[in-house]
Formats: C-alpha cells, sequence, structure tokens
C-alpha cells in the first residue's frame, strides 16, 4: 500500500501535488522543484493545560458526597452477594465503570493531517491549501517557479468543506460541512490586525463593564484544604478544583473565538459540499454560488448583500457535491453529485437547460454498479480547437468521461471514456497546456485500488509504512491528444526527480487500509440513507 498524489493544481506552468500534509511542486516538464512540509511538531506539542484535561477525563471525581456513593456500592454489594454472583456482578460493574475503548477510526488521525483542496488566484501569485483535521486554511506566497514561502495558517471555527477566492484575489470564502460560509481576507494585512485588536479591545471594555448583579458568578467550592482532612475528601477536592480550572478555560476559548478577521455571510440549514463565485455577464455583478447536500444550489448576492437570495436552481434528486462554471461560458453552472446525470444550468436565470447520462457511461466501465457519486467536474477550454471541454471522474470507477459543451446548444456531448491501467481509481484531474508542447492530462490515482475491491486481509492488516516519493509519482498518470487532435492517449510520463529515495518526514508514519480509504473516499457517504429519513 502506499500513499498517493491525492490533490492537484495547475498554477501557470507549475503543478502542485499533495500528498498527505505535503505539497510538491513540479515545473511544466514535471521535473521537481520544492516541498512544503506540515509543522507536526506544531500540533504535537501541548501545554499544561492539555495535560490536565486528560487527567481529568481519566480519573473524574465524583461530585457528589461520598457517603452516597459508599451507599450505593454497598446495596449493590448486598444485592450480588444474595445472588450467589458476586464475583460475576463485580466483575460487570468494573467493566461499566471503566473507559469504553472507541471503535476503529477511520478519520485522519492528530498526528497525520491531509490536505483537502488546493486553491490559486487568478494572477497566480498565491496558494491556498485547506487541512480538515485542525481546519485551517494555509496562505502561501508563490514566486512563479514553485517555491512556495508560508504567510499564515488560520484555524477555521468549522472544518471547511470546500473554498474559492473571489476574482479580485482579496477574499477567501470558506464553506464548511456546518451550512455556514465566512468571508477572510487572503492577506492578512496591517487592517485585518487593527480589526483584531478593535475587536479584542471591545471584548475587555466589555468584561470590565459588567457588573456582579448581570453577571453569573462562577461556583466556588466552601471546602478548603484546611476543612477537609481525610485522604479520600482531598482527593476529591482536588480534582474539583481541577474541573473547574478546565471549565472556566473552555469559557474563555469560547468567548475569544478565532484571533483573525472573518465574517459570517451566509449559511444553509445543510451541510454544504460546494462553493464558487460567478460573475454575471449582463451587469457584471458578483454572486456566490453554493451547492449541499440537501439537493439544493442557492444564489446569493456578492458581499455586502449576501443576506439576499437571488435564487435557486432545483432539479437534483440527490446530494450536489460538486459545481464548476466553465472559463468560456460564465452564465452557464454544470454541476453533479449522486444522480444519474450531470445537470447543466443557466445560473443567471435559475433555468436547467440540459442534461447528460452519466450513469450509462459509468455502467460501460463497471456493469455492476447501479449509481454514481461524482468527486470533481473540471472545464477547460483547448485553444487550439476552440473547444470547451469538461472532465468528470467519479468515485471508485476507473475512468475519466471527458464531455465537450457545446456552444449553440448549451448541452453536453460525451466524446470519450477515459480507461485507466490497472483498473485504478481515480481521485483528482487537472490540465496542462504549454505553447511549447501540446496539452496534457494530469490524473491523480489510487494505485492501490484494483476493481474497487479491498481484501478482508486488507481490512485486517496492520498498518504499512508510507512510502517514498518514487511511489508515489506512480499515482499520476499523463494523457496527451493524439494526431488529430480528437482523443486523449497515455503516455510514459510522471512525476520524476522528486527527494532522495527513502527520506520521510515525521508525517509519515504508518496508515491503515481503512483509515487512507476513509480520507479518500467520502463522496457516497454523503448519500442520504432510510435512517436519515427516519430521524426527520
Amino acid at each position: 500500500m502506499s500513499l498517493p498524489y491525492h490533490v492537484l493544481k495547475v498554477c501557470g506552468g507549475v503543478v502542485f501535488a499533495a500528498r498527505a500534509g505535503s505539497i510538491y511542486s513540479f515545473n511544466s516538464d514535471l521535473e521537481y522543484v520544492s516541498a512544503w512540509e506540515y509543522p507536526v511538531k506544531q500540533q504535537q506539542t501541548k501545554g499544561p493545560e492539555d495535560s490536565v484535561g486528560n487527567e481529568q477525563n481519566d480519573s473524574p471525581a465524583p461530585e457528589g458526597p461520598p457517603t452516597k456513593r459508599r451507599k450505593v456500592e454497598s446495596s449493590e454489594t448486598k444485592e450480588s452477594n444474595g445472588n450467589g454472583n458476586s464475583h460475576g456482578k463485580g466483575a460487570a460493574a468494573q467493566n461499566n465503570n471503566k473507559p469504553k475503548k472507541k471503535g476503529k477510526q477511520y478519520t485522519t488521525p492528530a498526528d497525520r493531517p491531509f490536505v483537502q483542496g488546493l486553491y490559486s488566484t487568478t494572477d497566480g501569485r498565491h496558494l491556498v491549501a485547506i487541512t480538515g483535521s485542525d481546519k485551517t486554511i494555509w496562505v502561501f506566497e508563490h514566486d512563479g517557479v514553485g517555491n512556495l514561502k508560508l504567510l499564515s495558517q488560520r484555524a477555521m471555527p468549522k472544518r471547511p468543506c470546500d473554498i474559492a477566492i473571489t476574482p479580485d484575489n482579496k477574499t477567501i470564502l470558506s464553506a464548511d460541512k456546518f451550512g455556514d460560509v465566512y468571508g477572510l481576507p487572503l492577506l492578512q494585512s496591517e487592517e485585518a490586525q487593527w480589526a483584531q485588536e478593535v475587536a479584542s479591545a471591545t471584548r475587555a471594555m466589555k468584561s470590565r463593564s459588567a457588573t456582579p448583579s448581570t453577571t453569573a458568578q462562577p461556583y466556588k467550592p466552601q471546602a478548603n484544604e484546611f476543612t477537609v482532612h481525610t485522604q479520600r475528601n482531598r482527593k476529591a477536592l482536588e480534582n474539583q478544583k481541577l474541573i473547574l480550572e478546565q471549565r472556566a478555560k473552555d469559557e474563555e476559548g469560547k468567548a475569544q473565538g478565532p484571533q483573525f478577521e472573518h465574517t459570517l455571510l451566509l449559511g444553509h440549514v445543510s451541510m454544504l459540499t460546494a462553493i464558487t463565485v460567478g460573475t454575471n455577464p449582463q451587469n457584471n455583478r458578483q454572486f456566490i454560488i453554493t451547492a449541499d447536500r440537501d439537493e439544493h444550489i442557492r444564489i446569493t448576492r456578492s458581499m455586502p448583500q449576501t443576506h439576499v437570495i437571488e435564487g435557486f436552481c432545483l432539479a437534483h434528486e440527490e446530494f450536489v457535491s460538486t459545481i464548476r462554471i466553465p472559463p468560456t461560458r460564465p452564465e452557464i453552472l454544470i454541476s453533479g453529485g449522486g444522480d444519474d446525470e450531470l445537470y447543466v444550468w443557466n445560473w443567471t436565470s435559475n433555468q436547467l437547460l440540459s442534461k447528460a447520462d452519466l450513469l450509462g457511461e459509468a455502467q460501460k466501465v463497471s456493469p455492476e454498479i447501479d449509481e454514481v457519486a461524482v468527486t470533481r467536474v473540471f472545464a477547460t477550454h483547448v485553444e487550439k480547437d476552440a473547444r470547451t471541454l469538461i472532465f468528470v471522474i467519479c468515485e471508485r470507477i476507473p475512468a475519466v468521461f471527458c464531455f465537450q459543451l457545446k456552444d449553440t446548444e448549451s448541452r453536453l456531448q460525451h466524446i470519450q471514456t477515459i480507461s485507466l491501467p490497472d483498473a485504478t481509481n481515480p481521485l483528482d484531474v487537472e490540465y496542462l497546456s504549454s505553447s511549447s508542447s501540446s496539452p496534457q492530462l494530469l490524473v491523480a490515482v489510487d494505485p492501490n485500488s484494483s476493481n474497487n475491491v479491498t481484501t478482508a486481509s486488507e481490512e485486517t492488516s496492520t498498518p504499512t509504512p508510507t512510502p517514498t516519493m518514487a511511489s508515489s509519482a506512480k499515482s499520476v498518470l499523463v494523457f496527451t491528444l493524439d494526431e488529430q487532435g480528437s482523443a486523449w492517449q497515455p503516455t510514459d510520463k510522471s512525476l520524476v526527480n522528486g527527494p532522495e529515495p527513502g527520506t520521510t518526514t515525521e508525517q509519515d508514519k504508518p496508515i491503515t487500509v481503512q483509515e487512507l480509504q476513509k480520507i479518500l473516499y467520502t463522496t457516497e457517504s454523503l448519500r442520504k440513507t432510510a435512517q436519515d429519513f427516519d430521524n426527520f
């Protein structure tokens, strides 16, 4: 098993590829340039308050009087003795008091953050990344040749699922899984720092002006070290003080919130899955377009009128996982998710223009499937023949589906299904154009997948070591157009000349198959089940 490149982003002539928590850059010839590694030490370091909190959770002190606890234990003992099963009952009671072991966790471990998305500004001067385990948005300065310089890292209130950058390259729009969209400046300028100082001063002023009559006083125990004499009561008093101190710290953290400028712009009542910014070609006004798990696509006015909902694009019957505006057709929106088709909209008028069959094409590759989950819709313009191509990948289907957007009819025409070698599952797709060579299609794949089957031995296997860059390079496939320019063909190219073989970072630790699959394959989990409907 190997960790693949799972996120790709082309910025100018530079290819950025994310593997786990690291971001690697390659030039237009796919030669290695540099790498940025997640600062794992910062996340693993814990302060004294963290250790105190952990000790609390391991052995919490009873808040009730010790005499009552002794009375309860005594009654249980008598009952068990009367039944003659004191040994079995006592063992059961001890097992109930012990903290239950959690089941296998398939989410990202705390010490192994994964890059969930890469985004770039229109001028290519900045790259933005999001990591899900710590809910952080990272902003980098790009020198144009592949070298990154970290400018800021900001932990959001909730975990971002997707972000968009406004056309003026000044604002980041962060959509999270709780249905909220936050706006924050791309760069933490002097004005943003000034706003932070003003906000801190305002909170401090409110705290000083609060009167005792309106402010709830924290609970203070009446007992102290001089009035408590038994060892048991002293231990209970110490634990009670630790609990009160931890509660005070938690309340202080909640009151402060993130210490950077951010504004709540809008919200859905469902989990957000995608966000983009569209510009109406008729009046040049900008709108925020969001999609959620409840089949909705909402059109909202941009700042500062984000409280105004312009309209909805409603026709999906399943979740919407991705939305895309073609570069040459700003009024067109293409959406996909758990439905059998791709949807083509005129989002400026909330009108559904056409649908394109996707399940039928996917069943030609995997006949056993009866539903699809779209993970990525990528649109690009081929200047050679002035075509707008749409590339679609679906979860656990070893192919890339290529469509052409017909300008006159505003519909998608399927022109090619790009089968992936060894039945590997696609993870991401990008388009690399060059003036000196033919355009290239980059497809990140999971080399561990084979016919979408995970054997029982793999499910129960122990963690395997993380591979070197050399093995990860095989997870990016390169396709080029044939001589006629009508079909994509595989090549022998790959990302080359990475770090020296055998070099590892602190984050390169063993990972199980379950953990990796839970990280890479999350789209199908958006589909509602019968249990979800029973909860309403």
